[in-house]
């Protein structure tokens, strides 16, 4: 498994001690430690024309939506 080097970024063999690069010291494989990783699920709360969100916008209806979420039209109740 190549090592990269932390300050260029650059692939070395498993048993580099010095980036071929840069000469940046390389960590040991003991050195490097691998942890799991959580994925949290975030509540999907759905927004429906005349429900409130963040306590103050009013939902008059959904304009558009895509791969990155939706758009909304509201009304702002504290102005």
């Amino acid at each position: 498994m190549p090592i990269k080097c932390p300050k260029c970024h650059s692939d070395n063999t498993d048993t580099a001690r010095f980036c071929s690069n840069c000469a940046t010291p390389l960590p040991s494989q003991e050195d490097i430690l691998v942890s799991p990783t959580k994925t949290m699920e975030t509540p999907v709360e759905e927004l429906t024309t005349g429900s409130t969100f963040a306590g103050r916008y009013q939902i008059i209806e959904e304009l558009g939506k895509g791969g990155m979420g939706k758009v909304y039209k509201a009304n702002d109740t504290d102005i």
